[in-house]
């Protein structure tokens, strides 16, 4: 009996050794997705806020934490009306936490953002529910671009475009003029 005590204390031995050295790989594996999954939000350069249900932030990035100056540590929990930067953005951002039709599907809505330096900045947010396995919704997920700079361009785009209307009329102004004067000089 002594015998077939130690063998199978031999048997349950290795078999806790095979499920050490299989778990060793899982975790190794997890720990390999966490960095790849970490590289890829460091990598971002749109910001990202991942919310649960009640809006509130469970996860973001580092464009964000840099555009509004906080740390992700001083994000995770904040209420996503606490980012925006007037009540017409924390309102378009609660329409879309309350719209039904988002169970399945994303939308897209522009707001403003408080930056670290208390001014507004203009961010287009794309917004898509976050699901768990049964299909319930759990959250939203918030992908936007800064469109300060592109607002900018637009901006100084057209600015250029209505100098160069101006420098056209101008010039057209002045062929007229120049026409008249040699009709005239023909004329005297």
């Amino acid at each position: 009996t002594w015998l077939d005590v130690i063998h199978k204390m031999d048997e349950v031995y290795s078999q806790l050794v095979a499920d050490e050295i299989a778990l060793e790989q899982k975790n190794a594996e997890l720990e390999r997705s966490q960095q790849f999954i970490f590289s890829l939000l460091t990598a971002m350069s749109d910001v990202l806020a991942a919310c649960n249900e009640t809006g509130h932030i469970e996860e973001t990035n580092a464009a964000l934490c840099e555009l509004v100056g906080r740390s992700e540590a001083e994000l995770r929990g904040v209420g996503r009306a606490d980012l925006m930067a007037d009540a017409h953005s924390a309102a378009r951002i609660r329409h879309v936490l309350d719209t039904p039709a988002l169970q399945r599907s994303g939308t897209v809505v522009e707001v403003e953002l408080r930056d670290a330096q208390g001014q507004q900045v203009p961010v287009d947010f794309n917004c898509t529910p976050r699901l768990e396995t049964t299909g319930r919704r759990v959250g939203l997920v918030f992908v936007g671009r800064p469109m300060g700079e592109l607002k900018r361009a637009y901006h100084q785009l057209r600015e250029a475009h209505e100098a160069l209307k101006r420098t056209q009329q101008q010039l057209l102004h002045s062929e007229k003029m120049a026409s008249l004067g040699r009709l005239v000089a023909g004329v005297a």
